[in-house]
C-alpha cells in the first residue's frame, strides 16, 4: 500500500474531502537551479490535490489523515495507460507501413499520422474505461489518522 499524509478539508456524512501536497522529485535534485523542467514545474504545477473518499471513520476538518492506494492498482493503471498505447502505436505503424509499401506513397509520415491518431483514440478509450471502473484497486482509501 502506498501511503500519503493529507489534511481533511471537508466532512459530509461518510464522505471526506482531503487535500494532499503534490511532491516533486525536483526538490531532491542537485541541478534544480539550472534545470528548466524544475522551474516550469514550480511555476505551473498545482501544489495540492483534493480527493473525496468514503469512510466509516470519524474525522474532523483540519485533522491529518493517512490515505493509501494499493500498489497493484497503480501498476495495472500504468500498464493500461503507457504500455498498451505504445504497443498499439507500434502495431498500427507496422500495419500502415505494410499497406502503404505496396503503393507509391510508402513514406514514414503517411504511416505515422494514422498510427498516432489510432494511438490517441486507444488512449482516450483506456482513460474512459479507467474512470468508469468501480474497482477498489484504483480507489484511494482512508487508512487512519496521522500523529505528525
Amino acid at each position: 500500500m502506498i501511503k500519503e499524509t493529507a489534511m481533511v478539508i471537508a466532512v459530509d456524512g461518510d464522505s471526506v474531502t482531503v487535500e494532499a501536497a503534490i511532491k516533486s522529485t525536483c526538490n531532491a535534485c542537485q541541478a534544480q537551479s539550472d534545470c528548466g523542467t524544475g522551474v516550469i514545474s514550480r511555476a505551473i504545477a498545482p501544489k495540492t490535490q483534493q480527493l473525496t473518499l468514503r469512510t466509516p471513520m470519524t474525522v474532523h476538518v483540519g485533522q491529518k489523515v493517512i490515505v493509501g492506494i494499493p500498489e497493484a492498482g497503480i501498476l495495472s493503471a500504468s500498464a493500461w495507460l503507457y504500455l498498451l498505447p505504445l504497443i498499439t502505436f507500434m502495431g498500427a505503424y507496422s500495419a500502415f507501413m505494410s499497406v502503404l509499401s505496396s503503393t507509391a506513397i510508402a513514406h514514414e509520415l503517411w504511416a505515422t499520422i494514422p498510427s498516432a491518431f489510432t494511438t490517441f483514440v486507444v488512449y482516450k478509450l483506456i482513460a474512459y474505461k479507467l474512470k468508469r471502473v468501480e474497482s477498489t484497486k484504483y480507489q484511494p482509501v482512508l487508512l487512519g489518522t496521522s500523529d505528525v
